[in-house]
């Protein structure tokens, strides 16, 4: 449950600048790729050596991390926003239902982290279905209320409350992460809408990241 008072807000009027919903769609993007290369890696017959294994361990725990995170953050903050500004327009019971049944899946994942290599692989299959399918009704159906809705001082408000939340030990991988996924244009769209401080942290960790990515996939 959130403990971050929730200012009061009022939808989007016309002609005031729609929310800028880039880090959304590089998170969604980053979390389906790396969930499918790494249910592919894992569940694969090629032999992997222990320890590239237990770096493909680390980094699944990493993933599972920015999953359970991205989706308290929407039910903490960017939901209780989108219930003022859209009101009416939209039902989020069946994200919030969503969020819910997660649960059960990342509890099995978790849990794999600690099994076979086979088995860590196939649950993290079984949590790509389940967010390919939850991310498509997102960014089809509800994205198009954010940007209707949302103010944009609004929407920034919450992806500022999100990196407060997160921590310097969790924005380490998150920074580097991103920008990773991040097509050239979107890249420049994070960084300008980041603080000093979060630059350098990515300059600084996106070495020790690509070292970390080679270590696992080899490229």
């Amino acid at each position: 449950m959130s403990t971050v008072q929730i200012p009061a807000v009022v939808a989007r009027k016309g002609g005031e600048p729609e929310p800028d919903l880039t880090s959304m769609y590089v998170i969604h993007r980053a979390m389906l790729a790396d969930l499918r290369r790494l249910s592919g890696l894992l569940d694969a017959a090629t032999p992997m050596s222990g320890g590239r294994l237990a770096a493909a361990r680390a980094y699944s725990a990493s993933i599972l991390t920015e999953v359970h995170h991205h989706h308290a953050n929407e039910d903490d903050l960017l939901w209780p926003v989108i219930a003022q500004t859209a009101g009416q327009a939209v039902d989020l019971g069946p994200y919030t239902d969503d969020h819910q049944a997660l649960g059960p899946v990342m509890d099995r994942c978790r849990a794999a982290l600690d099994g076979g290599r086979r088995e860590l692989g196939r649950a993290l299959a079984e949590l790509l279905a389940f967010l390919d399918e939850h991310i498509a009704e997102e960014e089809s159906h509800l994205f198009p209320i954010i940007s209707r809705f949302v103010p944009y001082d609004a929407y920034a408000w919450v992806e500022k409350q999100v990196a407060k939340r997160a921590g310097i030990a969790q924005l380490t991988f998150t920074a580097p992460w991103l920008i990773r996924y991040a097509t050239e244009d979107e890249a420049d769209r994070l960084l300008a809408g980041a603080g000093r401080p979060l630059r350098i942290l990515v300059a600084l960790t996106s070495p020790w990241y690509a070292r970390r990515e080679r270590a696992i996939f080899g490229r």
